[in-house]
């Protein structure tokens, strides 16, 4: 008789994965995963910190990529153990983890987390327990949530009027969203070098989003310019 995880597991890989759920996944993932590292800072070191990924919205943009990654590991690794989930999870997790920090760095000089002294740590950009949260994570996630996600999509006329308006609408707004973002980073590492503004779009960033709302809402990240820390 078929168990109820290998019926869940069926229903995973017979779930039509199509660019607007995967874009709402992206959504929900973002979120949820803001939500998990802000609850997760408070009981570990005690109060709020901001850990906002992006100038507008409770997003964080790794979590809603992993989860979107994620989705597509799970239907098509539906059928494998949990150790081989946890162990691909983690490995996905810690890749997409390793190449934000590398090119948040590359590009504005900008260090959002340093796990040099930790266990496991490669270059400070990924560690052992980070990893291990990770596959966790992308168990809970193929085993638990994806299979409720497949069985609510189903139930979703994907080719709606209003379903393709509002995913439309939303893809636009977190497009813009992520591309302002990446100009207020440019912004802030120019001006963490003693660049002064050079361009309409460098004057409205600098009304729109100081150093001061930059620290505030990335409250966890140090943008230092050309002045990388030492490797």
């Amino acid at each position: 008789m078929e168990t109820v995880a290998t019926t869940q597991r069926n229903e995973t890989s017979s779930a039509s994965i199509n660019a607007p759920l995967l874009f709402w996944l992206f959504v929900i993932g973002s979120i949820a995963g803001l939500l998990v590292e802000t609850v997760y800072h408070a009981i570990v070191f005690g109060g709020y910190e901001s850990r906002a990924g992006l100038v507008w919205g409770p997003f964080s943009p790794i979590y809603g990529t992993g989860a979107v990654i994620l989705t597509i590991v799970a239907n098509r690794f539906s059928n494998s153990n949990a150790i081989a989930v946890f162990l691909i999870s983690a490995l996905v997790g810690s890749a997409v983890e390793f190449a934000t920090s590398w090119l948040m760095e590359a590009l504005f000089g900008a260090i959002a987390w340093d796990y040099s002294g930790t266990l496991g740590n490669i270059d400070g950009r990924v560690n052992l327990a980070f990893a291990l949260m990770w596959g966790a994570l992308g168990l809970i996630w193929t085993r638990i949530v994806t299979p409720r996600i497949a069985r609510a999509s189903c139930r979703i006329d994907w080719r709606s009027t209003a379903v393709r308006a509002a995913s439309i609408l939303g893809a636009v707004f977190m497009v813009v969203n992520i591309a302002i973002t990446i100009q207020a980073f440019a912004r802030e590492s120019a001006r963490a070098d003693d660049l002064p503004a050079a361009s309409p779009i460098d004057h409205f960033l600098d009304q729109q989003f100081p150093s001061t709302w930059m620290q505030e809402h990335f409250e966890n990240m140090s943008i230092c310019g050309s002045g990388l820390r030492p490797r």
